[in-house]
């Protein structure tokens, strides 16, 4: 079992330089990469491992294969989003190869909405803390996100320094790790500002999902509502079952 661990090691490494060159515009979109004989003498490894490698790449929807031609840079890669793990906007971009940044950015202390008051079980209208954010992958606007935070956790002028990062490593760094999250998901059109702030017509297909996170003792300390938009993004769900016997 042990002997695995650096063939795995070995795709996922050249499955990143190959992400690189992409994201870096050496290979552009609909782009065929050099043959298989080709980019393995290039990189120094056997074709299996580069045949591994590009699966990877096949996977996160960078490449895609035409039999008896080769393998060709997606036109726009959609960002994997497997809904059975709680991370962050960031990590899910920067796991694509993309930079992940933070434009249309706001804070401060606002009146807690009716249903985030009831996420934190606290009054309509007290005071928390507000992060509002339009997170972009590669320079493209994919989200827009709302974060609430109790006061006591982040202070409204904290929020500041969480700009442009991750507010899970901020509640990390603040002794209230993030144990599980539970989200509600709705297919959505983005209106108004939201529509403005990500760029898109009125109307653009979104997926919103309203979700409330807790620390491993059922501590609430983060609730967000994220809208993201529908064409970036190719979501996974793992799903059990059904065993032995059970009717579709």
């Amino acid at each position: 079992m042990p002997a695995s661990t650096p063939r795995r090691s070995l795709r996922h490494s050249i499955a990143d330089l190959l992400r690189e060159r992409v994201v870096a515009g050496e290979f552009g979109a609909g782009d065929r990469l050099p043959s298989e004989p080709e980019l393995a003498r290039e990189l120094g490894v056997s074709r299996s491992s580069l045949r591994a490698a590009i699966t990877l790449l096949e996977e996160d929807g960078l490449v895609w294969r035409r039999h008896g031609s080769g393998t060709y840079v997606t036109d726009r890669p959609p960002l994997r989003n497997d809904l059975s793990r709680n991370f962050g906007v960031s990590s899910m971009i920067e796991s694509m190869g993309l930079e992940a940044g933070s434009v249309e950015e706001s804070c401060g202390p606002e009146g807690a909405p009716a249903p985030v008051a009831s996420a934190l079980g606290i009054d309509v209208g007290e005071q928390v803390s507000v992060l509002r954010r339009v997170r972009t992958a590669g320079g493209r606007r994919v989200v827009d996100v709302t974060d609430w935070c109790p006061p006591a956790i982040i202070a409204p002028d904290e929020m500041r320094d969480v700009s442009g990062g991750s507010i899970y490593s901020a509640l990390a760094a603040r002794g209230m790790t993030v144990h599980h999250g539970v989200s509600t998901i709705t297919p959505n059109a983005a209106t108004g500002t939201v529509a403005r702030r990500l760029g898109v017509p009125r109307g653009s297909l979104l997926l919103t999902l309203f979700q409330v996170d807790s620390t491993a003792d059922g501590v609430v300390v983060l609730v967000s509502e994220e809208h993201h938009l529908a064409d970036a993004f190719e979501i996974s769900v793992y799903r059990r079952g059904p065993g032995d016997g059970e009717e579709g």
